[in-house]
């Protein structure tokens, strides 16, 4: 090992041992595992390099990867990694090891110096490795410039089958819109923004959105330098199941792995035909259903969502593998003795409070059938649950469900007093047909029961309850009984019944499989509503207790009524004829009758433009006036269903509110009715504008360097893609790009430390900025900046670089900082990346010579 000598040229001794490390083989591979969460099992790794030199000692990749790339000599350390790579696999596999993806780090150099994908093709097919084990790792900045080089040779890889990875993700050099170009297989989330989880809730909501976008494009996610369990937990509950870092395992050589294997303490390689099933499961984000909060707490409400919880189940048991914070509060509340883990055996398990959803979540398992049931807790409390089945492992068996706890309501105030849903599945084991009625408008909800598993799913809904039985009693009664059925079955003859009696009973015959079949039907009254009623339709043939459940209708019938086809906190409802237009008004807060509007009329649509001159704030006047015409909306809702207008009204001249204006058709006893309805949404429309103004801010701060106060990297990709576009519009013809490398701060941070480093680069950016005081300066690496020189100090650009190279005299000898300056001026046909390059590699060429004492 060698001490510190200035005589010594690191860069010389590693470029001339180069050939040697690799024929001795000093450079070891090694390898961190990318563990997916929700099975704990290895899905991934990256092979990295370290130098063990038998003179400097072990190097780092940042010691040595620069110098490398710097002559061009990169492409072959890649390429002797990836050899390793794939002996490792051939052992592997003979081992009986299971094979999962492994990363190779290459250098955005490559992509120039060689003909890197044919490369990677030969060595990998010479080793019989399937390519998609293979994938090529790029950091965010190799692509951040649109290098049309290394987008194509990317395309390539993919093309052919390897996976393309891009690491150092949300660092802020890529724009999103790059992710259309390259679809990666995986993005690499920055440490950065990881290390910041526990610290930071701005650094959360980027972590979410950022994982979000990539689900929605079909890219999965990975987080780097994962340390603790606090960090685990929230990129779960987020859908970032992929995880590398500290927590789980060190970079280790390949000896290492198998040894593992040997002595039993393995983390273990995921099953490659499980990997689907556990993506699935694992990108599943427990926020997807979050709402706004009306408490002023903005990251509160962010993370503020409905109780949601991811399950594992087959026909022997239940287990609850990941839940939301919510949940977790859910379970505390309701079920103090429950201890994590959550499993539910069903051989151990008794019939009693939660087997109803128990039985439900298997259910859904085994058929992929959505549910939403209601269940009841130890004390009573009434809990609405909804189940979508996720994925289904196919080597196991076991179904992963998502169970979302819709809502809770506190038990009723008469231990006696039972919800419908209750009610019908304990009826559910005789009756064939189920309905829930309101005698008053004709409205129902069709159930289809289960009698096998006490259990019901709705099938589907309607109004006219009496007229589409009666209809439907054409197809399906027997001849000889259909004038009684159709006698009997009025609303009038079935409400007088009920009063009198407090049931109504028909039995009658009907074809049950081509079969005439005695049926009996029975309707009895709901406690909480003496409008409402159950109707049940039972078979008496043969009584058979357990029936086949009826194939469900394919999608339910979307129509609107009074009470669905509106939202929120209603204001007022109106009702319109939409052939005469006359109105009426049968629902109002006291609020909206300050406004003193007529509560009925002939011309619903002229009155309105005629009062809201002086209701509606004059800010949204004219675009209410545009429109609020009969033709526009009644066309609105002929195409998407309804017509939606927010806007606000005066209630109070100095505060204004928003709300929203909704209408639909729905069908009634007396034809078809414009259901219009206004709905106070002020304060969700006020939250909504704080967070664009919030975002706007945030968006500002996203721009600035927080060191140096100057722009930084990501605001120089803006500019650069800005710049592009003026250059293809003749907007701009002449500019220049000067690249700025400070000289020293790795000296400086080792032996001063990082406040000083800090202070280093502070010194080292005013001085950049006095020279180029006209000109725009970008921090875009930790001693890196760029200058885009036009106007005046692009005239004056050799003097400017010339005052720096003065000062760097002066400050050398003072023992302060000095930098590497190259420039470029743009020309036709190159990019502003282009010349970057070009500027960059001048600097280079420039701190080469200054390191060799040559300036």
């Amino acid at each position: 090992m060698i001490t510190k000598d200035s005589s010594f040229d690191k860069s010389k001794y590693l470029l001339e041992n180069f050939p040697k490390a690799i024929e001795e083989e000093w450079l070891e591979v090694y390898y961190q595992p990318i563990v997916r969460s929700v099975n704990g099992r290895v899905c991934e790794e990256e092979a990295l390099v370290r130098w063990d030199d038998p003179i400097m000692g072990v190097l780092n990749p940042g010691e040595f990867v620069p110098i490398l790339e710097a002559v061009n000599a990169i492409a072959t350390l890649d390429l002797y990694v990836l050899e390793h790579v794939l002996e490792k696999m051939k052992a592997q596999d003979e081992m009986g090891l299971y094979l999962v993806t492994t990363s190779i780090n290459v250098s955005q150099i490559d992509f120039y110096c060689c003909d890197i994908v044919e490369e990677f093709v030969k060595r990998v097919q010479a080793a019989g490795i399937d390519f998609g084990k293979i994938a090529v790792e790029v950091t965010e900045s190799a692509v951040c410039r649109n290098n049309e080089q290394v987008l194509s040779q990317l395309e390539r890889f993919q093309e052919l089958g390897f996976k393309v990875w891009m690491d150092d993700y949300g660092s802020g050099s890529a724009s999103p819109v790059m992710l259309q170009r390259v679809h990666f297989d995986l993005l690499k989330i920055n440490v950065g923004l990881i290390s910041r989880i526990s610290s930071s809730d701005n650094t959360k909501i980027i972590i979410t959105e950022l994982v979000r976008m990539a689900i929605a494009l079909g890219i999965e996610t990975a987080a780097e330098g994962v340390e603790d369990q606090e960090q685990v937990d929230f990129l779960l509950e987020v859908g970032c199941s992929k995880m590398q870092g500290f927590y789980y395992c060190r970079p280790i050589p390949v000896e290492k792995i198998f040894a593992r294997y040997k002595s039993g303490n393995q983390i273990g390689f995921e099953n490659p035909d499980e990997a689907e099933y556990y993506s699935e499961v694992g990108k599943v984000s427990l926020y997807d259903l979050s709402f706004l909060s009306q408490d002023d707490d903005q990251y509160a409400s962010y993370f503020d969502t409905i109780p949601m919880v991811i399950t594992e189940a087959n026909d022997e048991i239940i287990h609850f593998a990941r839940g939301n914070r919510n949940f977790k509060r859910f379970i505390e509340n309701n079920f103090p003795d429950a201890k994590e883990p959550y499993v539910y055996e069903f051989k151990k398990g008794k019939r009693g409070t939660g087997y109803y959803t128990f039985n439900a979540i298997r259910q859904c398992g085994q058929d992929g059938k959505r549910r939403i049931i209601d269940d009841r807790t130890r004390d009573g409390k009434t809990v609405q649950l909804l189940i979508q089945r996720i994925a289904v492992n196919k080597v196991s068996g076991m179904a992963a469900l998502a169970i979302v706890i819709l809502s809770v309501t506190d038990k009723p105030k008469k231990e006696n007093d039972l919800t419908y849903n209750y009610v019908a599945r304990a009826l559910a084991e005789d009756y064939i047909y189920l309905y829930f009625v309101d005698m008053k408008t004709g409205e129902y909800v069709e159930y289809n029961p289960d009698g096998q598993n006490r259990d019901l799913s709705v099938e589907k809904s309607g109004k006219n309850f009496f007229k589409r039985i009666v209809s439907d009693a054409k197809k399906t009664v027997y001849s000889a009984d259909l004038d009684t059925f159709t006698e009997a079955m009025t609303m009038e003859n079935v409400a007088s019944n009920l009063k009198e009696h407090g049931t109504f009973s028909l039995t009658y015959r009907m074809f049950i499989d081509m079969k005439p079949t005695y049926v009996n039907l029975k309707a009895v009254k709901v406690r909480s509503g003496e409008d409402r009623v159950i109707i049940g339709v039972a078979n008496v043939d043969v009584q058979m207790r357990r029936q086949e459940t009826i194939e469900r209708i394919k999608e339910e019938r979307i129509t609107y009524a009074r009470i669905t086809a509106l939202s929120g906190d209603i204001i007022s409802i109106y009702t319109v004829n939409p052939e005469t237009n006359s109105y009426s008004m049968y629902k109002t807060s006291y609020m909206f009758q300050t406004l003193q509007l007529n509560s009925s009329g002939d011309d619903f649509f002229k009155d309105a433009i005629r009062d809201s001159t002086d209701v509606v704030y004059y800010e949204d006047l004219e675009s209410f006036k545009r429109v609020f015409t009969k033709k526009n909306v009644l066309s609105t809702i002929d195409k998407e269903g309804i017509f939606v207008h927010t806007y606000r009204l005066c209630f109070d001249s100095n505060n204004p509110i928003y709300v929203t204006l909704k209408a639909a058709l729905v069908e009634e006893l007396d034809g078809t009715q414009l259901i219009v309805g206004i709905i106070d949404v002020d304060a969700q429309k006020r939250k909504e504008l704080e967070y664009l103004n919030n975002l706007t801010v945030a968006e500002k701060k996203a721009n600035i360097d927080e060191l140096t106060g100057v722009k930084n990297k990501n605001a120089y990709a803006e500019a650069e893609n800005l710049l592009n576009e003026q250059i293809k519009t003749g907007k701009v013809k002449d500019y220049a790009i000067v690249v700025c490398d400070m000289n020293g701060l790795k000296d400086v941070n080792d032996t001063l430390g990082h406040l000083a480093g800090d202070q280093f680069i502070k010194d080292g950016c005013m001085l950049i900025c006095n020279a180029f005081a006209h000109s725009p300066v970008y921090r875009v690496g930790g001693d890196e900046f760029v200058v885009i020189a036009q106007g005046k100090d692009l005239s004056k650009l050799d003097y400017l670089i010339e005052k720096i190279d003065k000062a760097n005299a002066e400050n050398k000898a003072k023992g302060r900082v000095t930098m590497a300056v190259g420039a470029a001026h743009g020309k036709e046909g190159l990019t502003v990346g282009d010349v970057f390059e070009q500027a960059d590699a001048n600097m280079y060429i420039k701190k080469k010579r200054m390191k060799q004492g040559e300036i």
